[in-house]
């Protein structure tokens, strides 16, 4: 009997590493995440608002699952990145309409506030995030107005989205 239960935890041991081992993000969206961040760089005064901030990035690369990276949080059953949160990471830069970020399809959750994207425009591509429930651009410096495809959404609870200067437009439990 002994040995019965000595073959057993052996083997519970064997498939716990496995599964551990194995990678849940899919190749194609971590290598998304990984160029959207490289589009921007890390600037302590880009979250200059936050009382805490902190680069989320920087820990973030090709040797570690996606699903662990901090910020990105993925569905336990298919690996999908759900939910991207990248408040006050500290980025700064252009962030363009053919961003990498618009490649993870299944996103739920998008925050990127307190960040500096340096008066880019907000992209109409936002609004094909078909399962997107929550979208926070609040104090990102995005400039102009906001596309019209954002009411595309049809799944949006909470939409927050303001500019630095002036702090203007700010709204917030939007239901579209």
């Amino acid at each position: 009997m002994g040995y019965v239960k000595l073959l057993f935890f052996m083997l519970y041991t064997f498939l716990c590493q496995l599964a551990f081992s194995s990678s849940l993000c899919p190749k194609d969206q971590a290598l998304s995440l990984l160029q959207f961040k490289h589009m921007f760089t890390i600037n302590p005064d880009a979250s200059y608002d936050c009382e805490f901030s902190h680069p989320k990035t920087r820990s973030w690369n090709k040797s570690t699952d996606c699903c662990s990276w901090n910020g990105v949080h993925c569905d336990k059953t298919t690996g999908q990145v759900i939910e991207l949160d990248l408040r006050c990471s500290e980025l700064q830069g252009k962030f363009h309409s053919n961003s990498s970020l618009f490649n993870l399809f299944n996103l739920k959750r998008l925050d990127l506030s307190y960040n500096n994207f340096s008066g880019s425009l907000i992209s109409p591509k936002f609004g094909e995030f078909s399962s997107l429930t929550h979208l926070d651009l609040t104090v990102t410096s995005f400039s102009g107005q906001i596309p019209s495809e954002i009411s595309y959404l049809s799944k949006l609870h909470d939409l927050r989205i303001s500019n630095v200067y002036p702090l203007v437009g700010y709204l917030n439990h939007l239901a579209i």
